[in-house]
C-alpha cells in the first residue's frame, strides 16, 4: 500500500466533545505563538464530516480575519502533534486550516496572516 497524504482520511471514533476540547487547546497554542484569537465558534454547517468538526476562529489582529479549522474529534494526545520525542507523525490525523491539511504543529503556522493581510 502506498500512502500519499497520511492522516487525511476519516477519523474513526471521533466525537464533537473531543474536537471542542482540542480546539480550545489549539486557541491556547496560537496565543502562545503570538496569534491571539478574539473568538472561536463551533460552525457545524461547515463540517467536512467523517470525524472532523469545523470551528471559525476570528483572529485578534487588526484585520479581525477569520480562519476555518476542521478539528479531528479525538482526544488531545491523539491530535496534538508537536514533533516531540515519542511522537510519530504517521499516527496523527491532520487538521484542515482554510482547506489545507496539516498536522497540528504546522496548522498553527497556517494560521499566520498572509503578507497581503497587512502584517
Amino acid at each position: 500500500m502506498i500512502t500519499i497524504n497520511p492522516g487525511t482520511g476519516p477519523v474513526p471514533d471521533a466525537t464533537e466533545a473531543n474536537a471542542g476540547a482540542s480546539a480550545a487547546v489549539f486557541v491556547l497554542d496560537l496565543s502562545a505563538k503570538g496569534l491571539p484569537v478574539a473568538d472561536a465558534v463551533r460552525s457545524p454547517e461547515q463540517d467536512h464530516g467523517e470525524g472532523r468538526y469545523a470551528f471559525t476562529l476570528t483572529m485578534a489582529d487588526p484585520t479581525r480575519r477569520t480562519v476555518e479549522v476542521q478539528m479531528p474529534g479525538l482526544s488531545i494526545e491523539r491530535v496534538r502533534f508537536m514533533g516531540e520525542d515519542g511522537q510519530n507523525i504517521w499516527h496523527f490525523p491532520r487538521l484542515y486550516v482554510d482547506g489545507s491539511s496539516c498536522v497540528w504543529q504546522f496548522a498553527l503556522d497556517a494560521c499566520e496572516p498572509d503578507e497581503e493581510d497587512g502584517e
